[in-house]
């Protein structure tokens, strides 16, 4: 409710300050990863046959090409700040390969009455491959359990008989070269902390300068 007062435009939002740039760089970097790991896909601990990922808040990717945007909402995971999500063919790839400057997002679901953080990630995406990338590409897959899920797949393929032993391992490397990995280091991340009763707290990491030998 906005009202006015002697003259002075009142509100509950408009009375709060926003709080900018109070944490230390370590401090805020923490703060980032902790709510990187809290919020991205994790190894799957299910009991069925693929083991399939558990799903965290996802994200949305935001690519452009011939300054057309696209936003995908899309599940992601994280190794500390870099963001690693799963590309299967489509319009953002080809974006990504004409224009390698993206854009993510990454937040609570909106609720006033309760805290909320969300994360703005810029930075420069990588397409990163099976074919050409074999050695980046297959310690990421290892390490999310994105290998482990299709290896569980082919095995019940076998089990029903829809393959023979013999061509499990071929059928898992058609189905880890259908898709790219996109790797995103960032360049600056904004957080932004909404508080029902505190307010909003804004803080902007940025990626340090490379040192000129």
């Amino acid at each position: 409710m906005t009202r006015s007062v002697r003259g002075k435009r009142t509100s509950a939002q408009s009375s709060q300050r926003i709080q900018k740039n109070t944490k230390s760089r370590d401090r805020l970097e923490k703060e980032i990863v902790r709510f990187l790991n809290e919020s991205s896909s994790k190894r799957g601990q299910q009991t069925n046959p693929e083991e399939l990922p558990d799903n965290g808040l996802g994200c949305v990717l935001a690519t452009s090409r011939n300054n057309v945007p696209r936003a995908t909402p899309v599940d992601f995971y994280n190794d500390g700040l870099t963001i690693w999500i799963i590309g299967d063919p489509g319009k953002k790839i080809l974006n990504i390969r004409s224009n390698n400057r993206v854009s993510v997002g990454v937040y609570h679901p909106m609720d006033r009455s309760k805290p909320n953080r969300s994360l703005q990630i810029q930075g420069k995406a990588r397409l990163v491959n099976y074919k050409d990338h074999k050695k980046a590409f297959l310690p990421a897959v290892k390490k999310f359990g994105i290998l482990r899920t299709i290896e569980n797949m082919a095995d019940k393929q076998v089990q029903k008989q829809l393959l023979s032993p013999e061509e499990r391992a071929p059928w898992v490397e058609r189905t880890l070269s259908r898709f790219n990995l996109i790797r995103i280091i960032p360049d600056e991340i904004t957080c932004l902390f909404i508080h029902p009763v505190k307010g909003m707290e804004k803080d902007v990491w940025k990626k340090r300068a490379a040192r000129t030998p």
